[in-house]
């Protein structure tokens, strides 16, 4: 008999404090990170140097700063792809 009224009250406390209802369960999507845009580049003019290509100075400053901006971009995508994972 102990053991009966032992198990009503379990049960009742149970039923009492909500272990016995389901709930919903929602899932969220995370909104995608923004996509970095791609940077404008510098314009480069190769030269014919007797049947070679050549840069002048201006030329190849303006090689040297496309190669950071690319470096740079490569690394935002790079963050990028991280938040993905």
């Amino acid at each position: 008999m102990k053991k009966v009224i032992l198990l009503l009250m379990i049960l009742f406390l149970m039923g009492s404090i909500g272990c016995g209802t389901i709930s919903k369960s929602v899932f969220v999507k995370p909104k995608p990170p923004e996509m970095p845009q791609e940077p404008s580049y510098y314009s480069v003019e190769w030269k014919d140097c007797d049947g070679n290509y050549c840069l002048d100075e201006e030329n190849a400053g303006n090689l040297l700063k496309n190669k950071s901006l690319i470096d740079d971009f490569v690394n935002q995508l790079k963050a990028t792809i991280k938040k993905f994972q």
